[in-house]
């Protein structure tokens, strides 16, 4: 289909609910939230009796059986994950109707939070990543793009890639140019890709993780493929928010042992898990920063700039521990003594 043609999101919600509930135009709203880095936009529809639900426009049709996000959103059901319950799709106007969670991510509930409210939001979080690599793993159909694709030596080169372009232009530094880079780059990248795959959800952050009635829910998990064990715990503990470092080694003994009570097929020795979480802290902190400077230089998102500095310094923290890697090193440090501190809690 010419994408070009397909009719402006405005007018597919407007087709979509009539369609769905059959109301008159005054008597439900219809608002847009501020959207993820993706091209979906996001919109509450509240009714006159303030049920409200969320619509999800994508940019263009699909097909039902290929649907990456449907596909997931069964997979996680069956394994008993909690998400935003699916009451509707339209393929054709690229709809997709869900209960609404609110607006309180764990991000926001994890603001200026102490340890022990760390411990209480960040465990069972844990908990539920455990689940996806165990139980979601073992019941993935093998013909979904959650099973095909993975986190390989090319993905993940690639990724690096995406930063030195990327960053590089947000921040106007040669990165493509520079021979040694690209060497540690491709190094990091063979390393991790050599380590054993599970399911991952991809982007396990906390602004992922919706906070309803004291209770987690997992969001945005369309993207799901394989990857080493490590990954969505780095996307938990070093995305988008600052732990001290006994924090951090706390919650991953925590994992270890939850993954070891549960027999998981991911459970590797403590000293090469803590190897693999490194290594996978420098990657993927580094995939983020080239996120950041994409959506930042070509798409002007600048909201994304305070995430920079945070990312940074988490990056640096994991590079004490690989020595292998001295010209990233060397970047990122200079990057932190440029830009400033830790972002704040």
């Amino acid at each position: 289909m010419d994408v070009s043609a397909f009719p402006p999101v405005q007018q597919r919600l407007m087709d979509f609910i009539r369609r769905k509930f059959e109301t008159p135009q005054d008597q439900y709203n219809v608002k847009k939230l501020i959207g993820d880095a993706s091209a979906r936009q996001y919109f509450r529809l509240t009714r006159q009796d303030d049920v409200s639900y969320i619509l999800a426009a994508y940019p263009e049709p699909f097909r039902l059986e290929s649907f990456t996000y449907k596909q997931v959103y069964d997979l996680f059901n069956l394994v008993g994950l909690p998400t935003a319950e699916v009451l509707d799709i339209d393929p054709d106007l690229a709809i997709v109707l869900q209960e609404d969670l609110g607006d309180e991510s764990l991000q926001g509930r994890l603001r200026g939070a102490s340890a022990e409210e760390h411990r209480r939001w960040l465990a069972p979080a844990i908990d539920l990543l455990i689940r996806i690599q165990t139980e979601g793993s073992r019941l993935c159909p093998g013909a979904i793009e959650a099973a095909t694709l993975a986190f390989d030596e090319q993905k993940l080169a690639w990724e690096l890639a995406f930063f030195r372009r990327y960053y590089g232009d947000y921040r106007r530094l040669p990165l493509t140019e520079q021979p040694e880079l690209i060497d540690e780059s491709i190094r990091l990248a063979r390393e991790l890709a050599a380590y054993p795959r599970f399911l991952c959800h991809r982007d396990y952050h906390i602004r992922n993780l919706m906070v309803k009635g004291e209770r987690i829910y997992i969001i945005d998990f369309q993207d799901a493929r394989q990857g080493p064990a490590s990954y969505d715990l780095v996307s938990l503990l070093k995305d988008s928010i600052q732990l001290a470092a006994d924090e951090v080694s706390w919650f991953i003994d925590y994992y270890l042992e939850r993954s070891c009570a549960l027999g998981s097929p991911a459970l590797l020795d403590k000293e090469v898990f803590q190897r693999q979480f490194d290594l996978m802290c420098v990657q993927r902190l580094l995939k983020a920063l080239g996120t950041y400077g994409y959506q930042i230089t070509q798409r002007g998102n600048f909201i994304y700039e305070q995430y920079v500095p945070g990312s940074l310094q988490r990056a640096l923290d994991a590079l004490r521990a690989v020595p292998e890697f001295p010209r990233i090193r060397a970047i990122v440090t200079s990057e932190v003594e440029r830009l400033g501190a830790r972002e704040p809690r």
